[in-house]
Parts: structure tokens; C-alpha cells; sequence
């Protein structure tokens, strides 16, 4: 029987944050996507939160597999300052249901943070304490997937919208219609 572990660790993203859609962040809405279906195949389990910039995040699993998840982690640029808070044998999986539980809880969070003396979540600050109540709180708070909640949010935010696909291309018409320009003047100036 392989061992199982559990790690805490927090980071910051290197993405610019283009605003919520319906409740989450798209570049999140990505990383939670993608992070469903490799877990799911790795046999990891965890909760998410991002707020103001960064990442934390418990992973759960087999030893192998969260060390091997953790590496790439590491090498992974949509995030920098990777730092492990915990890493601790346990017995069973406390989100055995979730391959990745995001929880969308601001107002929640608000009042932890406020609670603390902080004000806004920064998880570099954060003692012992305070992660110990991040994952209270995360471990605690019900579970939006049960009727789908974060699923669509999450389906909504990655969606190409139409205004999003036309941008591109009027971005290369606008850039070919300077070179236009500059070819006439320059030939016009040549005579």
C-alpha cells in the first residue's frame, strides 16, 4: 500500500487578472479545468483558493504522485514563489470527493482575513494559525460543485465569447493597414 501524504503550499500568479466571469477568475477557471482531469488520472485529490493575486492550494494523494505533481508544479509559469507550508503523512483523504474543490467563498474569507488583522490574503503572512483556519474554512464550506455552481462558472469563463475572437482579428487588420500606409508615404516621398 503506497502512503499517502498531504501538502500545503501557496504561490503567486504571474498572470494579469482580467476580472471575474460569473464569480471566477478565467486563467483560475483554466488551471481548475485541466487540474480536474490530470488529479482525477493521478489519483490526487484538493481544495484551491485564489484571492488577491495568489494561490493556495492542498493537494492529497499517493506520496509518488503528489511529489511527481508538486515538481511540475515547480516549473510551471503561470505562478512564482512556490513555497511548501506543509507536507504530512495521513491516513485517508479528507476530499476524496473532489478532484480539485474550488471554493468560491469571499465573503467568508472577508471575515477570516478581518479576524486575523489582515487586509487582504496574503498567505505569506499567514502563521501557523491562520493556515491552520484558511483550511478550516476551506475544508468547512459547502460544496458549490453539488449543484453545479463553480462547474458552469468555470465552462462560462474558459468560453470564447464573440467580442473576445474579433479582437484578434481587427488587431491584424489594423497592423496591416499601417504597413499600407507606410509603404504609400514611403513611395510617395521617393519621387
Amino acid at each position: 500500500m503506497q502512503r499517502l501524504i498531504q501538502i500545503i503550499y501557496i504561490s503567486r500568479s504571474t498572470f494579469i487578472s482580467s476580472g471575474l466571469v460569473r464569480g471566477i477568475e478565467p486563467n483560475v477557471a483554466r488551471i481548475l479545468a485541466k487540474s480536474r482531469i490530470n488529479n482525477r488520472r493521478d489519483g490526487l485529490v484538493g481544495v484551491l483558493y485564489f484571492g488577491d493575486g495568489c494561490f493556495f492550494q492542498c493537494l492529497q494523494g499517493e506520496e509518488v504522485a503528489v511529489d511527481a505533481l508538486y515538481a511540475r508544479l515547480e516549473s510551471d509559469n503561470r505562478h512564482k514563489d512556490l513555497k511548501l507550508l506543509s507536507r504530512k503523512q495521513i491516513s485517508a483523504l479528507s476530499f476524496a470527493d473532489w478532484s480539485m474543490k474550488y471554493v468560491p467563498i469571499e465573503k467568508d474569507m472577508t471575515r477570516l482575513l478581518v479576524k486575523g488583522g489582515f487586509q487582504k490574503f496574503d498567505p505569506y503572512l499567514f502563521d501557523d494559525a491562520m493556515i491552520q483556519d484558511v483550511m478550516s474554512l476551506l475544508q468547512s464550506s459547502a460544496d458549490p460543485e453539488a449543484d453545479g455552481i463553480v462547474e458552469d462558472m468555470i465552462k462560462q469563463s474558459i468560453a470564447p465569447s464573440p467580442a473576445k475572437n474579433l479582437k484578434p482579428q481587427w488587431g491584424l487588420v489594423a497592423a496591416i493597414a499601417v504597413v499600407v500606409i507606410i509603404g504609400i508615404v514611403v513611395f510617395i516621398l521617393k519621387k
